[in-house]
């Protein structure tokens, strides 16, 4: 994965930010942003209330934007940091932009953010039949762990992957 005194690098014509580095002003806009994504890619059912969900102390946020254009949201991370442990709540990235590394230089980030803060390891739950997504975690080192029949409704499985952090 990534040492945790190497910044993981990013894919070019990328930039990675996290939410807590923009001014408090322009946070609700962002949130907007990332809001209106996921209503495009995920089911209604999966949807955050990120104007709430973003206030919560140990809720982190990381962005992909195309480079020099904050305007342009590509790809988010939605984590929760609970001491020793974290859990990867949402990985999106636009359809244009798969494939491109933007998703494991996410996944990269917050491997180094949890490993520099002492965090031991980061699990997730991710739907059985998303095949894409399975093979990106898979990539970054993540181990399936648990199986859960209709977790996300009938018919619809999900694996708890984790990544031991230091490992």
């Amino acid at each position: 994965m990534v040492a945790a005194n190497t910044r993981p690098e990013v894919p070019p014509g990328f930039a990675i930010k996290d939410f807590s580095s923009f001014s408090p002003k322009f946070r609700p806009a962002i949130a907007d942003k990332v809001a209106k994504l996921e209503k495009k890619i995920f089911p209604a059912i999966e949807h955050f209330n990120y104007n709430v969900e973003l206030k919560k102390k140990n809720t982190g946020l990381l962005l992909v934007f195309k480079e020099d254009d904050d305007e342009r949201l590509v790809a988010y991370l939605v984590y929760q940091r609970m001491k020793r442990l974290a859990w990867l709540h949402k990985l999106c990235v636009v359809e244009q932009e798969r494939q491109k590394g933007v998703g494991k230089a996410l996944i990269q980030m917050l491997h180094y953010q949890m490993e520099r803060g002492g965090c031991q390891t980061v699990f997730l739950w991710v739907d059985e039949s998303r095949q894409p997504a399975r093979a990106l975690y898979t990539s970054c080192g993540f181990q399936q762990s648990e199986r859960r029949p209709d977790y996300y409704g009938p018919g619809r499985t999900a694996l708890k992957l984790e990544l031991m952090i230091g490992a």
